[in-house]
């Protein structure tokens, strides 16, 4: 398979390796989703800016202001936490 030259960014060359087949960690499958999502960063290494992608916390050009601690965010959590409620006995 012959690929184009892609920019240098995080997840490019994580995404080539899968597409010639081969096996990647899971940290390599999030750099190279995020790279599939953002166009391969053909517009340069934005931010995202997706809150509600399950992998918006990993994104390798997040804004450091926005980045915390955790590896997933509050909002989400306190959304789900009425539904968790009612199911549980």
């Amino acid at each position: 398979m012959d690929l184009p030259s892609l920019p240098k960014a995080r997840g490019n060359k994580e995404l080539k390796k899968y597409l010639l087949g081969a096996r990647l960690t899971q940290r390599q499958a999030i750099l190279a989703k995020c790279a599939d999502c953002m166009g391969y960063y053909l517009d340069g290494r934005l931010d995202c800016e997706i809150e509600d992608c399950p992998l918006y916390p990993f994104m390798p050009y997040r804004i450091e202001a926005q980045k915390s601690s955790k590896a997933t965010s509050e909002a989400p959590q306190k959304q789900n936490r009425p539904l968790i409620e009612e199911v549980s006995p």
